[in-house]
């Protein structure tokens, strides 16, 4: 057998554990938090398996996994940590008129509506359905998770169709 079929069979090998890891991961009723923190784990051991596979021959796949998978929730930890302190930080905050006022917030529920991050209505009132929705979409865009409206994510925004 050539090196490529090795290591295309042990990575092959190694999917029913990936697939398990992604149904039990799909089957927990997890917060954002700990669903970035697998989402990040099973990510590295993915390029973990490859990389191990390539370079190793199909048979570092397996450590690859191990320790891509190791940095990834590592890194998944770091990042929810880091987006647990900043909504925090805006946990205890009323929802009024935020820095750059309506037309910001307005022009941003605009974009996250036709972005289908539903928002409420769009009317320019800052408001917890609203700063929900901008948790949504900087989620999804790997974005540090405030909540909050800014200049930069309406451009954002704006670049992808929004």
């Amino acid at each position: 057998m050539t090196r490529s079929a090795a290591a295309s069979s042990h990575l092959i090998g190694s999917l029913p554990a990936l697939a398990l890891a992604i149904l039990l991961a799909s089957t927990l009723h997890l917060n954002v938090a700990r669903a970035q923190v697998i989402e990040r784990g099973v990510q590295g051991g993915v390029a973990g398996a490859i990389i191990g596979g390539i370079v190793g021959g199909g048979r570092g796949a397996g450590t690859g996994a191990a320790i891509g998978a190791g940095v990834g929730i590592i890194t998944g930890a770091a990042e929810a940590d880091a987006n647990e302190r900043a909504r925090a930080a805006y946990e205890g905050q009323s929802y009024g008129a935020p820095p750059g006022g309506p037309p910001l917030v307005y022009n941003l529920q605009a974009s996250l509506t036709r972005l289908g991050y539903e928002p409420g209505a769009v009317d320019g009132v800052y408001g917890k359905r609203t700063a929900d929705a901008i948790s949504r979409y900087q989620y999804a865009n790997r974005l540090p998770v405030d909540g909050r409206p800014s200049p930069q994510l309406l451009n954002l925004m704006i670049s992808q169709g929004g």
